[in-house]
């Protein structure tokens, strides 16, 4: 399949998803499943997307428990009482399962396809804003700075948080009470804070100040006539859902 056809029905998917109901998800599911199974490979790493967010979707659970009024009155039982609280979070388990199924679907879409292909396929779908008078060349270069620093923050963070956790092993040794372990633990998060601040910083700086780099995009030609209708009938299929 072309990548910029990819990329439109990613958008088509993820829109529809994020607007329509249990019925529309169960259609995302059903479409994104064959992939995985064809493809098993790919559970891994989705997975593994999913255990990093697992304190997002927590969030999520939690303050639609929090802020959504109970509406369950002193006369229901305990079986009502399970029900209401269902119904309660209900809207909260829909966000979740939406996010769940955009990760899949945006997992799917990076493992088959590489970042020269993205960044084309970017290119490709960028090039009618020339009649603007808009640079699609720069907005291009924009898109190649991007993913290439976005690995790069990655790999600091991920080297931050290794240096820290030592540091928290070394002093988990020393005998501490709780509310000195509870003010290391918050000094720790701010900290952490600060430093993802410092990192980013740095390397906007480093991306501004990149000069005389030449970066090489392949001009992708257009798809398959056939393969136009993907994303339009994709659409269509989540319109009759809705």
């Amino acid at each position: 399949m072309h990548p910029a056809v990819k990329i439109v029905s990613l958008v088509i998917l993820s829109i529809f998803s994020t607007q329509g109901e249990w019925i529309t998800l169960l259609l995302t599911g059903v479409l994104i499943l064959p992939f995985y199974i064809v493809y098993p490979y790919l559970w891994r790493s989705a997975l593994f997307m999913l255990f990093r967010l697992k304190w997002l979707f927590f969030s999520i659970l939690l303050i639609y428990l929090i802020f959504t009024p109970d509406i369950s009155p002193e006369s229901f039982d305990a079986n009502q009482r399970i029900n209401s609280l269902i119904v309660q979070i209900s809207p909260a388990l829909f966000r979740i399962a939406v996010l769940i199924l955009i990760i899949f679907a945006v997992n799917l879409f990076l493992k088959t396809t590489s970042k020269e292909q993205i960044l084309a396929a970017l290119l490709w779908l960028f090039y009618p804003l020339k009649v603007l008078q808009i640079d699609i060349n720069r907005i291009s270069l924009r898109a190649v700075l991007t993913l290439e620093y976005i690995e790069v923050l990655t790999q600091r963070l991920a080297e931050y948080k290794q240096n820290n956790t030592v540091e928290q092993g070394q002093l988990s040794r020393h005998r501490q009470g709780f509310r000195q372990k509870l003010k290391h633990i918050k000094n720790t998060f701010f900290h952490l804070i600060d430093h993802s601040g410092i990192i980013l910083r740095e390397i906007l700086d480093e991306a501004e100040n990149t000069s005389g780099k030449i970066v090489t995009i392949d001009c992708l030609e257009g798809p398959q006539p056939f393969q136009y209708l993907i994303p339009v009938m994709l659409g269509l299929l989540f319109v009759f859902t809705l």
